[in-house]
């Protein structure tokens, strides 16, 4: 489906996939969409002079019900935190009373009710010599003492102290189990993904991402600006939109990888392994104006990584048609 962002005359779309990875190096561009989507789907309350915000998301080109999408919404480990510990946006909150919903866990539950009554009337006992006044209490007080507990690692250690990849996967487990117990149509913002973890986490995310996929009616969007931090083979490749100077929306990979070699400026088959090693390098700097480096700025940046202890070749293959594309 494809999602339309308003802003006055201006509009940013892309395709919604279950997995939708939004790169590129236009940061304004997509927190601008973020905020739109959140302020939408969230239900927020517009001020009079929310002009551009009201009503600026559209589906298919049609403004859809606020509440199509369960939104669940996460920027940096703050926000996470606030999923995993009891909050007001807490998915642990949903997912511990769906827990207490189970049969076993009543049985507890109606213990500790009992006990609890044999408790009050006893204090009451005394209470009633002072006046007419007594304790009460109600079966959600019970699990109000459920809330009151802290979330903490079962080491005891402090889920602040654990590390952003740590806390993501907690994160959608948590999610995983919610949609388990009240499935719905859920979309799941995850904004700079890149700022939290490693390109090789990031990986490791985003295939766990494809079996929630497979299993639930959710949607992923994940942004990044950084080199390395974006999912690209058959499966994932439709469903990237680069934010640059000029936006672009990838196709599915066949027809990217067939537009590579019938355009390529000499005679070379690029492999398909090849091109999702080449797009994972470059897709944040597509559509960019200013997107190659020049000899000059190579060696200087050279000259710069050898105080570093990094030596790394540039691999430079002499043929002349690539090289007059480039200059072309």
């Amino acid at each position: 489906m494809k999602i339309d962002i308003l802003e006055y005359e201006r509009k940013y779309s892309f395709e919604l996939e279950p997995i939708t990875q939004l790169c590129g190096q236009n940061i304004a561009k997509k927190t601008y969409i973020y905020e739109s989507i959140r302020r939408y789907f969230s239900t927020y309350k517009y001020r009079e002079n929310d002009t551009k915000w009201r009503d600026n998301v559209k589906v298919n080109g049609v403004a859809l019900g606020r509440k199509y999408f369960a939104l669940v919404s996460v920027s940096d480990v703050k926000d996470i935190l606030a999923m995993i510990k009891w909050s007001k946006q807490s998915l642990m909150i949903e997912y511990v009373k769906n827990l207490v919903q189970k049969f076993d866990c009543q049985q507890h539950i109606n213990a500790i009710n009992k006990e609890l009554e044999i408790m009050i009337q006893k204090m009451n006992e005394n209470i009633h010599e002072i006046g007419n006044v007594e304790l009460s209490y109600t079966m959600s007080d019970v699990l109000e003492m459920v809330q009151k507990t802290d979330i903490v690692s079962n080491n005891q250690v402090e889920l602040e102290d654990k590390n952003s990849y740590e806390l993501l996967t907690i994160f959608f487990n948590l999610l995983e189990r919610t949609l388990e117990k009240n499935p719905q149509k859920t979309l799941v913002l995850v904004e700079n993904i890149d700022h939290l973890i490693s390109q090789k986490e990031y990986v490791e995310i985003v295939e766990k991402l494809r079996k929630i996929v497979h299993k639930y009616d959710a949607y992923f969007v994940l942004s990044t600006s950084l080199d390395g931090y974006v999912k690209c083979d058959e499966y994932f490749c439709s469903g990237i939109k680069i934010f640059g100077d000029v936006d672009f929306q990838m196709p599915e990979f066949e027809e990217m990888l067939a537009y590579v070699n019938n355009s390529y400026p000499c005679n070379k088959e690029i492999s398909a392994e090849r091109l999702k090693a080449v797009l994972i390098k470059i897709m944040q700097k597509i559509g960019q104006y200013e997107f190659l480096n020049n000899i000059e700025e190579s060696v200087i940046c050279k000259l710069i990584n050898q105080t570093l202890m990094i030596h790394k070749k540039m691999e430079i293959y002499e043929i002349a048609s690539e090289i007059a594309f480039l200059k072309s």
